[in-house]
């Protein structure tokens, strides 16, 4: 019989990911709003840190829920990059050249998730009708012209080339800068990112603690609410001047701060760089401030799909990226939760299957499909019940996102000027009536289990998901399924 669960403070675990924590956006909407959970402590990494500085401003449980909403306007608000990441001088200098765009992209766009398979059942790939084949085609299309390119960009922008790399001297320990960032969560602007109040940051009431990582020192370690700087047990200050105190905001910014993408930030007497470096999803933290229920958001698949592309032909990046990335992450992600819990402490991981989003995604849409998938998982993972009916749910709450994930990138092609036509795009928009249908049919069976959705659901089949651009004038203003 397991031990009973200790009475004690409760914390959330908010995990890095950049933009990819849409999904704990969602987890969190649901937890504060329908199950009407508020943490005594938070622990945070990255992304994870910057929605915990915001949410650190909470107390009551109508606090919470106003600053959790708070948290998905800020994510949203990251799609427009100009107004969130600053462009490092020497990439400015290539600003207007193919090559400064498509560094730009290969960080936004670029770190998507590929398009998943548009197929009504993926079981049978050879079933597919001649627009799916048609569209396949095309996205191969696009990834070849795109290596093209790179060689054509290069050419392009050998004229700035002399000014970027006498900028690259003093700015190239990153591509992007925060500043913006910064500057909004300090006093807000254009963005329709709000300041944050620190007065009610370090309120009595709640433990925060945002993971950094010490270039110097070599270490782990964590800012709390009020900007002292504690070691990797989350308690004990770091020696001496180390310990701070540093300005709080600048301690968000520094465990958001990713090696490469972003500068590394001075605190106190050190450099600090994103505490996803050595610890993604600090549930340890939690543990150590004597938490007895931890609820660990996570913004990133613990598991990677199969990758079916040659990696022993292939180009260098492509390993790296799997290998030194994603694998290397995974697996850190996974270490994180193998933690050694105190007799009577719970934990309860919420995480994502479907990869839905980049890690600096740029596309509203996405992020929204992501935030509802957030939203399911939290649902799916508070619910006790039949096992076998709680893993039944859990797998439609998967096919789900990614049925809506195929319709995003399905419609997307039909939003495009000059995409499908005549019998294709009739086959593609039956195709996509068809997957809008395959949703219904999911989220009715849900209700039928007795498990919450979200209101205004009904739209995820009945219309289009958000996309950029005015509506087609071909396509109907709204969507029927093929059920009856």
């Amino acid at each position: 019989m397991p031990d009973a669960p200790l009475l004690g403070p409760t914390a959330f675990v908010l995990a890095g990911g950049g933009t990819k924590g849409s999904f704990e956006a969602g987890a969190l909407q649901y937890l504060v709003g329908m199950e009407r959970i508020i943490p005594d402590i938070i622990t945070a990494t990255s992304a994870g840190a910057i929605a915990a500085a915001v949410l650190a401003q909470a107390r009551t449980h109508d606090e919470f829920v106003r600053y959790v909403q708070e948290i998905e306007t800020d994510i949203l608000a990251m799609t427009r990059t100009e107004h969130v990441f600053g462009q490092q001088p020497w990439l400015r200098a290539l600003e207007g050249t193919s090559l400064g765009g498509a560094i730009t992209f290969g960080l936004t766009e670029g770190t998507r998730p590929p398009m998943p398979v548009i197929f009504a059942n993926d079981e049978d790939a050879d079933a597919a009708s001649p627009s799916e084949r048609i569209l396949k085609r095309q996205a191969r299309k696009h990834r070849r012209s795109r290596r093209r390119k790179a060689v054509r960009m290069v050419t392009g922008a050998a004229h700035r080339l002399p000014k970027a790399r006498r900028k690259l001297r003093t700015s190239g320990n990153s591509v992007l800068n925060l500043q913006p960032l910064g500057d909004a969560l300090r006093q807000g602007g254009e963005s329709g990112i709000k300041p944050i109040d620190l007065s009610l940051v370090t309120r009595p009431g709640l433990q925060l603690r945002l993971a950094v990582t010490a270039l110097r020192a070599g270490v782990l370690r964590y800012v709390t609410e009020d900007g002292t700087i504690v070691e990797d047990d989350a308690r004990t200050p770091a020696p001496g001047a180390a310990a701070g105190p540093v300005d709080f905001i600048e301690g968000a910014l520094a465990s958001a701060s990713v090696p490469l993408v972003f500068p590394p930030r001075h605190l106190a007497d050190d450099d600090y760089v994103d505490g996803g470096v050595l610890e993604i999803i600090p549930v340890k933290a939690a543990v150590q401030l004597g938490a007895t229920r931890v609820i660990a958001v996570v913004a990133m698949p613990l598991h990677l799909a199969r990758e079916e592309r040659d990696f022993v032909d292939g180009p260098a990046a492509n390993i790296g990226v799997r290998a030194i990335g994603l694998i290397e992450l995974a697996h850190r992600q996974r270490e994180n939760l193998a933690v050694a819990l105190p007799v009577g402490t719970t934990l309860d991981t919420i995480d994502p299957v479907v990869d839905v989003v980049g890690v600096f995604e740029v596309e509203p849409g996405l992020l929204r499909i992501n935030k509802d998938y957030g939203w399911l998982r939290a649902a799916d993972v508070m619910a006790e019940g039949d096992a076998t009916i709680l893993a039944e749910v859990a797998e439609d709450t998967h096919k789900i996102a990614a049925a809506r994930l195929r319709a995003w990138h399905l419609e997307e092609t039909l939003w495009a000027a000059g995409g499908p036509k005549g019998d294709v795009l009739a086959g593609s928009f039956a195709l996509l009536r068809e997957i809008k249908g395959e949703i219904q049919t999911l989220v009715d069976r849900r209700k039928q289990l007795g498990f919450p959705v979200q209101e205004g659901c009904e739209a995820w089949w009945t219309e289009y998901e958000v996309h950029g651009g005015i509506h087609p004038p071909h396509l109907p203003a709204h969507l029927t399924t093929t059920r009856q």
